[in-house]
């Protein structure tokens, strides 16, 4: 089985350490609020404390393409902060939040000034270039029914609230297409008859994807 690809991503080496740092402020984020909108200008870094956001394209067609779930520790604005450089993605809590934050001059100060943050810095964002990789390969290697069985898994596991069109904008298809897999799942009661909930341990999991293959 390939390398599994990691649905909400966390960065607990990197909260340790923002939590020691001078000037960061906490703040609380309501789920459906926006800490970034696509295309705007960058003028603060935020660090996940507690909570889920997710990071989304809209392309010109309108459609939404959600690039990354980011959880505890999971640093956001720092490219565009870097690079002055437009905000790549809108921002969104799915969960409510509790972030640190940072303007502009106070995070590159810091960067100046903190070798560790420094390198932790670079290290994020090597990680999800590799991240990115893996997942576009994994999308193009397996079926769509095996990933989404996957996905409903793991997203279940940690009680994530999730409608269909969030699945359907992680797996870059529309929900009508989602719908029709998600019919095929259960004619071949690989999930239950209605709802989107599967409790799965990773050696159940396992089973149940060699079990697909085997279909």
């Amino acid at each position: 089985m390939s390398q599994p690809i990691n649905m909400i991503r966390t960065n607990q080496e990197l909260l340790q350490l923002i939590e020691q740092l001078p000037g960061m402020q906490q703040h609380t984020v309501k789920p459906g609020q926006k800490l970034f909108r696509q295309d705007e200008k960058a003028r603060h870094l935020y660090v996940i404390k507690q909570g889920i956001v997710k990071c989304y394209i809209t392309e010109e067609n309108t459609k939404d393409y959600i690039l990354e779930f980011f959880g505890e520790g999971e640093v956001m604005g720092e490219l565009e902060l870097l690079t002055g450089s437009p905000i790549l993605s809108t921002v969104e809590a799915v969960t409510e939040l509790v972030v640190y934050k940072a303007d502009s001059a106070h995070f590159l100060q810091l960067l100046e000034t903190n070798a560790t943050l420094n390198k932790l810095i670079l290290k994020e964002l090597a990680t999800r270039v590799s991240q990115l990789a893996i997942r576009v390969s994994y999308q193009q290697l397996y079926p769509i029914e095996y990933t989404l069985l996957k996905l409903l898994s793991l997203f279940s596991y940690q009680e994530l609230p999730l409608s269909k069109k969030d699945l359907a904008d992680y797996l870059a298809i529309t929900v009508r297409s989602l719908n029709r897999t998600l019919k095929q799942l259960r004619e071949k009661n690989f999930i239950p008859g209605d709802g989107l909930d599967i409790h799965l341990s990773k050696t159940e999991l396992d089973k149940l994807l060699k079990r697909f293959d085997d279909e």
